[in-house]
């Protein structure tokens, strides 16, 4: 990110002694060439809430079963960004998820159900005591700044992106229809394991970032989309002995994301940001195994269904080398 200074020194040493005061063009900003400040550290803390659907089809496209995966979850955040050669540059971040509060809803529309509208559901457990196992999403870009005015500067940029979350269940309590319509409640031993779900989103973008800067102050916004391939999921359920994948192909996805910084000093700042990631609901296919034995049982196609959103809000400091 370029950065402005006043240098004193460099000003009196360049200017002619001899040029009245008042002919000199003394300017507010100069910039930062290159070959200066070529690394910048962005590290921070913060709070993600994160949402995913799990949804099963029957053969008529049907929903059947839906999955609700929420957690709530501290974060650290880290990136890097370096100045290659002349306006070039290359970033990369990372965010990491620690433990937080979780929770998972499981509802089915099974033979009971009067209809498949949402209300009607035949089964449903809730599972409070939920645990993020854990949460990763990091990319790498490579972009070229464009300086729109003197306190502007638009990097247009592309890379990769990977998302990986993953929650399992333990306990929870159930309403069932068994020998009539919901006619059956109970709950299940605490601390018993009960399903665990993976998401993997890799993928790659395009996006821009606006950079505005005024009296010790900067703010930017970055918009980015792209396309996720070979997405996949995972889903075992631990009493029946069953693990459900499934492959979703390609997926579209954005990001968008803001930050407000305000310098410290000349090398230093301190940071707000938030940032917003949608990766679009799909349908693919989902093969069925046993967990103990790994022996395949049934590969039904277009019977899966995936999506995942997060919001993330940070705070933190930049440091330039």
């Amino acid at each position: 990110m370029h950065k402005f200074f006043i240098s004193t020194a460099f000003l009196i040493s360049v200017l002619p002694t001899s040029a009245p005061a008042a002919d000199l063009a003394i300017p507010d900003r100069l910039e930062v060439t290159s070959q200066d400040h070529a690394v910048t550290f962005i590290g921070g803390v913060g709070y993600t809430f994160l949402e995913a659907e799990e949804i099963v089809y029957d053969s008529a496209g049907n929903r059947i079963s839906a999955l609700f995966w929420e957690s709530e979850a501290p974060v650290l955040t880290g990136g890097l960004r370096a100045r290659l050669a002349g306006p070039w540059t290359l970033t990369a971040n990372a965010t990491v998820g620690l433990s937080g509060n979780s929770r998972m809803e499981d509802y089915d529309w099974l033979d009971a159900s009067p209809s498949y509208a949402f209300n009607d559901w035949s089964d449903r457990s809730v599972h409070p005591d939920t645990d993020l196992d854990h949460y990763f999403i990091g990319d790498i870009a490579l972009g070229r700044d464009f300086e729109v005015r003197d306190s502007m500067t638009l990097n247009l940029h592309g890379g990769f992106k990977y998302t990986d979350v993953k929650w399992t269940t333990f306990g929870g309590s159930f309403v069932y229809s068994e020998e009539g319509f919901r006619d059956e409640q109970g709950d299940f031993r605490d601390g018993e394991r009960g399903i665990s779900y993976q998401q993997k989103f890799p993928g790659v973008f395009i996006g821009a970032e606006a950079t505005s800067r005024h009296k010790g102050w900067t703010f930017s916004l970055q918009a980015r989309g792209g396309l996720n391939f070979k997405v996949e999921d995972e889903d075992h359920h631990w009493s029946r002995d069953l693990r459900f994948n499934g492959d979703f192909g390609t997926l579209p996805f954005v990001s968008l994301s803001g930050r407000v910084e305000h310098s410290i000093n000349g090398n230093a700042s301190l940071f707000l940001a938030g940032s917003f990631d949608q990766h679009f609901d799909r349908i693919g296919d989902v093969r069925i195994s046993e967990i103990a034995s790994g022996a395949p049982l049934e590969a039904i196609r277009n019977s899966g269904g995936l999506g995942f959103r997060a919001i993330t809000l940070s705070g933190g400091f930049k440091m330039r080398f």
